[in-house]
């Protein structure tokens, strides 16, 4: 209906248009004749012939038409001009370029419609270029790590003790470098995909778990408490993908939890969904960082003193949302961070 009123709004605009041109004319005409008339220049004598007054008539209505018609065009055509003139700059990878034209409905409608358009593509090359500088920055350092560390192992002056030292930190940087290298691939590929495919019916509750065992020797190390309330429920779903998105929230939650801190996983059914808490009492995020935890490469810690590459919660979010779900983070500075992870039981393709 509504896409019905706006053609209608358009014709019923383009037939007013017509007809006010059509209008003037005459009207010009008209006093054209008239005066012609009046000041002799037409006269009884001249128009003897049948033919003369209305070949006179269309010539004077042809040639004021196409004067009126190419004014009135100047100022319909200003919009189209700043509409062209707009998508150059657009095409020449300018997206400040905003329109501004309020007359007709339509227009005002294609100046919103082209600066959304705008704003959007100048957002997207933005996320492009901290995309590009971050990956090299995540990329460099390790490699630099590397070769410093391989230059000096070639001291032969270099005690034993110096010399495992060194190593074990080239074995760091290097499994940095695959983990990168790793989860860049994990991302295009979830990126790519819009279907979601090697759907099959699981287990959730006992895939947590799982998970929680799997990083038993991480919760030992900072002597993290426990606090586990998951049931048994099954689901529809890739239950590799689901996989990497426990794995990769509960390393988080031990990564920036304090020694002797707690983590809690909480799960419950409700109305065809499945609720998934999973909190620690860590560091917390700010206000401010939480919008942007899941943008590509983005560390809250910016001194990348932690391990990890800010690619994680992206791949994270985008495996989510592909099984048709949602992730929020709550979180509060000194105090602790909570995920909350709402998925539906029965996921149609």
């Amino acid at each position: 209906m509504n896409k019905i009123s706006k053609r209608i709004t358009l014709s019923v605009h383009f037939g007013i248009f017509i007809f006010i041109i059509n209008l003037i004319t005459t009207f010009i005409t008209g006093v054209l004749m008239y005066l012609s008339f009046s000041i002799g220049i037409l006269n009884e004598r001249n128009i003897k012939s049948r033919m003369v007054l209305p070949v006179i008539t269309l010539v004077s209505c042809i040639l004021i038409g196409v004067i009126v018609s190419a004014c009135s065009s100047r100022i319909v055509l200003k919009n189209v001009r700043e509409f062209i003139e707009a998508t150059e700059k657009l095409s020449r990878g300018d997206f400040s370029a905003r329109l501004n034209i309020k007359r007709p409905p339509e227009f005002r409608i294609l100046s919103k419609n082209f600066n959304a358009m705008a704003k959007e593509l100048g957002g997207i090359e933005v996320l492009r270029t901290d995309f590009i500088n971050n990956f090299s920055h995540e990329f460099k350092t390790p490699i630099i790590s590397i070769k410093g560390f391989a230059e000096i192992l070639k001291d032969d002056d270099l005690s034993k003790e110096e010399k495992n030292e060194y190593l074990d930190i080239i074995i760091e940087e290097s499994k940095r470098l695959s983990s990168l290298a790793t989860n860049v691939l994990n991302l295009s590929k979830i990126e790519t995909q819009v279907i979601l495919n090697d759907i099959q019916r699981f287990n959730i509750g006992e895939q947590i778990r799982q998970s929680i065992l799997l990083l038993d020797s991480k919760f030992q190390s900072k002597n993290i408490l426990l606090d586990i309330n998951i049931e048994d429920c099954y689901v529809n779903g890739n239950k590799e993908m689901l996989n990497q998105v426990w794995v990769n929230l509960l390393d988080n939650a031990i990564k920036f939890n304090n020694k002797n801190g707690i983590v809690s996983v909480n799960m419950k059914k409700e109305e065809g969904n499945i609720f998934i808490n999973i909190t620690d009492t860590g560091l917390g995020i700010t206000r401010e960082s939480i919008p942007k935890i899941f943008d590509k490469f983005y560390q809250v810690d910016r001194s990348h003193s932690t391990n990890g590459n800010g690619l994680g919660l992206t791949i994270v979010k985008k495996i989510i949302e592909l099984h048709g779900g949602t992730i929020e983070c709550d979180s509060i500075v000194s105090k602790g961070t909570k995920f909350t992870i709402i998925l539906p039981i029965e996921f149609n393709i």
